[in-house]
């Protein structure tokens, strides 16, 4: 049995766990938003293609721990995600980005072993790794929110397990490493340090700027959401441009 299909297992076997403990009252906007203000993990102007705060937009509802997860990538003015060879991971905008600590806190958690998985524009994913997450890095924020950094480029994590890390310090590359159709940035904040069996945590972002992305289209094959400002702030949706203030 393959590594990633036996974390489908663990993660399946999680949600039975976390029905128990939390009696299916799962964190949610309004009762279990992060009490961590987080800033966007990277500099310059990325869009968001996957993520949101209710079933429509959520980047995967069923799976709790990533229910309130984001993936990030750059796009160029034509709204397209690279340029070139799309089988070639260096031809992304976002590729080889830094990716930097969202918020204060200690790294608990380090993979950097797994190589780039190759693009999939057709969706057709074969995996390269043992993990799906990839290189990734995890970080303690509080007791109970962990922000989990993942598809990190080979070799390119610069941090490690006991470090104490401050918001915007570098922490690795983006990358395709693991479950990854395409270079981007999977962003997630889970409320333990368990992968399998902590839900995810809504985020609340603080000093960030956002508007619809431009020529969307043209990096999605879903629509645009009429009007994926209608959380923001603090909340982010699917077809945002972002961006920190500063």
């Amino acid at each position: 049995m393959k590594p990633t299909t036996k974390q489908a297992i663990k993660q399946i076997l999680g949600m039975v766990k976390m029905a128990f403990k939390y009696n299916n009252e799962l964190p949610n906007p309004e009762t279990g938003a992060s009490r961590v203000e987080y800033r966007l993990p990277f500099e310059g102007a990325w869009v968001v293609v996957n993520g949101g705060i209710d079933e429509a937009t959520s980047h995967s509802w069923d799976v709790w721990t990533q229910r309130y997860a984001y993936d990030f990538v750059v796009t160029n003015e034509d709204g397209r995600s690279c340029a070139g060879d799309p089988a070639d991971v260096q031809a992304y905008f976002c590729y080889g980005r830094p990716i930097l600590a969202p918020a204060d806190g200690v790294v608990v958690e380090v993979r950097d072993v797994d190589p780039d998985t190759p693009p999939a524009p057709e969706g057709q994913i074969d995996c390269m790794g043992d993990d799906i997450r990839g290189n990734y890095v995890l970080i303690r924020h509080s007791d109970d929110e962990f922000s989990c950094l993942a598809h990190l480029a080979p070799g390119s994590v610069v941090v490690s397990v006991g470090e104490r890390v401050t918001c915007g310090q570098s922490i690795g590359r983006c990358g395709s490493s693991g479950n990854s159709s395409e270079p981007h940035l999977h962003f997630h904040v889970q409320a333990g340090q368990s992968f399998y069996e902590s839900p995810g945590v809504p985020i609340r972002f603080a000093g960030v700027t956002a508007e619809p992305a431009p020529h969307y289209e043209m990096t999605d094959s879903r629509s645009q959401p009429k009007n994926p400002l209608a959380t923001f702030p603090p909340y982010l949706t699917r077809g945002l441009k972002v961006s920190n203030c500063d």
